[in-house]
């Protein structure tokens, strides 16, 4: 096998470990706290760049209802706007993820450093486990990204037909 085939392995085990114990509460938060640091970290800083105004920053977990909420942005400026690049920012951290996979992860095994490679595929798989929006940013951006993908779909046909 391949050094990348055995870097994604562990990276799947990281994952799977994390989404087994995302109803865990104390201990998903414990393991995944890079991973929220960096979400909220993405929501933040996205909404300070468009002006969505960040309030507070959280992250320490709490119980809501059925689930777990692991960390939370409040915003006092959050306009249909905005609200879609604000909700969906931490989608930036699956590019991220998968630069690390290449640039970090894949050498450190290659080179025999299994610690670093370890901890390269903690790394990546809080990028891909903070990377995925969680029902809140779902419900929060989707009017707006529906709006934002009508409209491109509109320019691309009108570009589309305009060529020909």
């Amino acid at each position: 096998m391949t050094p990348s085939v055995i870097s994604g392995i562990l990276v799947a085990a990281w994952l799977g470990l994390m989404f087994a114990l995302r109803r865990s509460g104390y201990l998903i938060a414990l393991i995944s706290l890079a991973a929220t640091v960096l979400h909220e970290a993405c929501h933040w800083l996205v909404g300070l760049l468009l002006n969505a105004q960040p309030r507070s920053v959280t992250l320490f977990p709490k119980r809501q209802g059925g689930h777990w909420v692991l960390g939370a942005v409040s915003f006092a400026n959050l306009k249909f706007w905005n609200a879609a690049f604000v909700a969906l920012a931490p989608l930036a951290m699956l590019p991220l993820g998968l630069w690390i996979f290449q640039a970090w992860m894949v050498p450190a095994l290659a080179a025999g450093d299994y610690p670093s490679w370890g901890l390269a595929g903690y790394v990546v798989a809080c990028c891909l486990f903070g990377g995925l929006p969680s029902g809140t940013d779902i419900r929060i951006g989707a009017v707006s990204t529906v709006f934002y993908a009508l409209v491109a779909g509109a320019i691309w046909w009108l570009v589309e037909r305009g060529l020909k």
